[in-house]
């Protein structure tokens, strides 16, 4: 066999072997059996259900090639993860006392912070124009916090004293 062609099967055996510690290495992080740490391994979600070995005898040994990539051992229990709980739909908004609810509402903590402008106060209407009834009045200079929006985002829906409504947001100064 020509030096040229054992060179070309040693390369091929090389990749393959990479291959197959790669496919191991990928198998055992989706699994989480090999979190990068060596010693004990202990589920930490219950203490009765605690399982901890001393470090000379792991659930995790060294390959046997010599490539210190981790392979679990024959008859070694692996922790199950505890399984995640649901997250709960979020329940639709309404907004009562409005005659249109906003296209756009606001998660909490993302909610956008105003200010009626200080020159004069502001009528809190049951929908986004001037065309809806007045449901109350804000006074000039008082901060509030949008809620929602409408589809162009011109007008915002508030919350004062308890009551919902609408204010034109060019009227509005954002909080600083």
């Amino acid at each position: 066999m020509s030096s040229l062609r054992k060179k070309a099967l040693i390369r091929l055996l090389l990749c393959a072997l990479m291959l197959i510690i790669t496919i191991v290495f990928s198998v055992l992080l989706l699994n989480g059996t090999f979190d990068g740490s060596s010693g004990s391994t202990s589920d930490s979600t219950s203490a009765s259900d605690s399982v901890s070995e001393p470090a000379s005898d792991s659930a995790a040994s060294t390959d046997p090639s010599g490539e210190g990539e981790a392979v679990p051992e024959e008859g070694a229990e692996s922790v199950a993860e505890p399984t995640p709980e649901p997250t709960p739909e979020p329940t639709p908004v309404n907004f009562d006392g409005l005659s249109e609810q906003p296209t756009t509402v606001y998660a909490e903590g993302e909610q956008p912070g105003f200010t009626v402008t200080p020159d004069s106060n502001m009528n809190l209407r049951a929908g986004p124009s001037t065309d809806f009834d007045k449901v109350g009045q804000i006074p000039a200079g008082t901060a509030v916090t949008a809620l929602g929006t409408n589809a162009d985002e011109t007008w915002v829906v508030v919350q004062y004293e308890g009551t919902y409504g609408w204010l034109a947001k060019e009227y509005l100064n954002a909080a600083s």
